[in-house]
């Protein structure tokens, strides 16, 4: 994609301003890539240097080797509540997670990977430029420890 995440010195990424501008042009240009072979429902945006940041919509995980990682919030990434959320879950489960800055084949190699945000909450990714990545165990584990604890806040005892 060309389209890049705005660079925190323009506008923090942390300053959830409803300026989704980012997002409309990345899926905007992902929706003129399509082809018959070829269509997607979300775009990854990298940051000025070229790292992926986060989807247009959501923020990115990826499983590599048995680690869960995720860009770093100290690049133009928005801490998300559901990214927070999954974080604090799989630290509870003890996997090994890493944030730092990935490039767009880290992700591609990668052995599973979802998007979180408030709306899909866990959803995994089934391709990254064509290349089928998929949905893994810790990917599962972590979208039914997420509704767990969303049916527990929501209808149940608090939990």
């Amino acid at each position: 994609m060309k389209t890049r995440r705005v660079p925190d010195a323009a506008r923090p990424a942390d300053a959830k301003t409803l300026n989704y501008l980012d997002g409309v042009l990345a899926r905007l240009e992902l929706r003129r890539a399509a082809t018959e072979e070829f269509s997607a429902d979300e775009a990854l945006l990298r940051d000025i240097e070229g790292y992926v940041a986060e989807g247009a919509t959501s923020n990115l995980f990826f499983v590599d080797d048995g680690v869960l990682k995720t860009p770093t919030t100290d690049q133009s990434v928005l801490p998300g509540v559901t990214r927070s959320i999954v974080i604090e879950l799989a630290e509870k489960e003890e996997f090994p997670i890493e944030t730092g800055r990935y490039e767009v084949g880290d992700v591609r190699d990668a052995d599973e990977a979802f998007l979180t945000n408030a709306t899909w909450e866990l959803r995994p990714v089934a391709s990254v430029d064509g290349i089928e990545v998929g949905r893994g165990p810790m990917t599962a584990l972590l979208s039914r420890l997420y509704d767990e604890r969303v049916e527990g806040v929501c209808y149940g005892d608090g939990s």
